[in-house]
């Protein structure tokens, strides 16, 4: 089976990047994020969030990606925070512990502020 895509808008937002996916985060399409996380880190973007409203559904492969991002953007002295108002996905945060050491907000500009650098 061909992978599956998630459309992925990514936006500057002066000092950081806004990057936006559109569907289902799953095992099918997880790898769009991944590639455009690593894009960025390649293209060494010091700060991103990433906006989850427009995510109906994330499973574990989506959080894993995410877990990723945090870890290899701060390997390069940079941060990824996460902008989500979706209750599914703020329970699946709590209940990993993903949260702790993530700034999570409503906006993405509540998001930024958090980061830690």
């Amino acid at each position: 089976m061909a992978q599956q895509r998630v459309e992925i808008e990514i936006s500057d937002e002066g000092d950081y990047r806004v990057l936006r996916p559109q569907g289902d985060l799953d095992v099918y399409t997880v790898g769009s994020l991944r590639d455009a996380l690593g894009q960025m880190i390649s293209d060494k973007t010091p700060k991103i969030v990433v906006d989850l409203d427009g995510v109906p559904f994330m499973d574990s492969s989506g959080l894993g990606a995410l877990m990723g991002g945090v870890r290899r953007m701060r390997e390069i002295g940079g941060d990824l925070a996460v902008a989500c108002t979706r209750e599914q996905h703020l329970k699946l945060f709590t209940i990993t512990g993903f949260g702790e050491g993530v700034s999570i907000a409503p906006t993405v500009e509540e998001a930024a502020k958090g980061f830690r650098l």
